[in-house]
């Protein structure tokens, strides 16, 4: 690339789909994932001079996206400690008013998850399950051996079944309560 406006434009179209995707799954429902990946395309823009390394421009973009959300969501924590601030909880999950509520509830046992997961599980159970990215290049991009992504995306799996059940029963208690 010789630093054309051009190239630039290309490199950002062939790589949004890929930004966009990590900020909606990794941020969660309370996060805007267009804006993050809008900020991340234009850090990216202003950062790319100093890649010393092609190759790892993937894991670069990568992490470049984990700290872009790591600071939405430490600016998220202030705001809802500023008085009179009024930023909500949680995004509206519902597609239309035809979504059934058990499906709703399952998307928020989803998030409560995946939101109990460390930063380290949350990556590699995005990368590997839900992008279906094979564990070397979960490896590249997160910039660590692959037997630490084979061990992290199992415990991750663990983690993630022991909070989804722990809800579950939070859900069955909450429910037999009400009865």
């Amino acid at each position: 690339m010789n630093g054309d406006a051009r190239d630039l434009d290309d490199l950002a179209r062939a790589w949004l789909p890929h930004v966009y995707r990590w900020c909606h799954r990794l941020g969660g429902p309370g996060f805007d994932a267009e804006d993050s990946a809008h900020e991340v395309l234009v850090l990216m823009c202003r950062k790319l001079p100093t890649l010393r390394d092609p190759v790892a421009f993937p894991a670069w973009l990568y992490g470049m996206t984990r700290r872009v959300l790591a600071n939405h969501r430490r600016r998220a924590w202030w705001k809802r400690w500023v008085p009179g601030a009024t930023v909500p909880d949680r995004a509206d999950t519902a597609a239309s008013p035809y979504d059934s509520l058990e499906a709703r509830r399952a998307h928020e046992r989803v998030w409560t998850a995946m939101t109990q997961l460390s930063d380290a599980h949350r990556d590699v159970l995005v990368l590997c399950d839900l992008e279906e990215r094979p564990g070397s290049e979960a490896a590249v991009l997160l910039d660590i051996p692959l037997g630490t992504v084979k061990s992290r995306l199992r415990a991750a799996r663990a983690a993630f079944r022991t909070a989804v059940a722990t809800s579950d029963d939070h859900a069955a208690v909450a429910a037999g309560a009400r009865s």
